[in-house]
């Protein structure tokens, strides 16, 4: 099995490639912005003595920021959580894998469209329309839960692009050996390589 750095992340230099760097380099810096707000608000609540008030809301708006991105990514990097139980028992049958992963990247690409990038698009237009804003900070609370369509499209976009390599297995355009395992968290270069498939 290879290593290979989170960022980054795939080695072709094509869109996925860019991607996966994008949304890891984002990561980072939201992971870095956020250790800066808190340690400010340790800062000015232990050392300064008069807390600083929009530290709070900031550390929370971050944390759904990197928890939204920070899935996209795994679901790009096949490093999210799944029961590997049927691709397991598949293994020696690639057509069979194959079809198992167009079922599995369907009901992601489905939950995807449907509950992020619709029910939180509704949820950004409505925050909208009400004009809310935070309290500490004063932002569009719109704009605070725009992750949810936009990492909700991210992660339709990997269901796509894994629906399109299982196809690809399925016709025969693409050799099975370069079947992705489903949830394993394997890439498609150490995938090749794996002799149980």
């Amino acid at each position: 099995m290879t290593e290979r750095s989170l960022l980054r992340a795939t080695p072709d230099g094509g869109f996925k490639g860019t991607l996966d760097r994008a949304l890891a380099w984002a990561c980072v810096a939201l992971m870095g912005l956020s250790v800066v707000n808190v340690l400010w608000q340790v800062v000015t609540r232990f050392v300064l003595g008069n807390p600083s008030g929009f530290t709070d809301e900031l550390a929370r708006f971050l944390l759904i920021w990197l928890g939204m991105i920070g899935a996209a990514y795994a679901v790009g990097q096949r490093m999210h959580l799944a029961i590997d139980l049927l691709p397991r028992v598949l293994d020696g049958r690639p057509k069979a894998r194959a079809a198992l992963g167009v079922f599995l990247q369907g009901a992601i690409l489905a939950f995807a469209l449907g509950v992020m990038v619709y029910g939180g698009g509704n949820l950004v237009r409505l925050t909208t329309l009400l004009a809310q804003r935070s309290a500490a900070l004063g932002v569009s609370l719109g704009a605070v839960y725009s992750v949810l369509p936009i990492a909700g499209a991210v992660i339709a976009l990997y269901a796509g692009l894994g629906i399109a390599g299982h196809v690809r297995v399925l016709t025969g355009s693409r050799p099975p050996g370069a079947d992705v395992i489903e949830g394993s968290g394997q890439d498609e270069l150490t995938v090749a390589n794996d002799p149980r498939i």
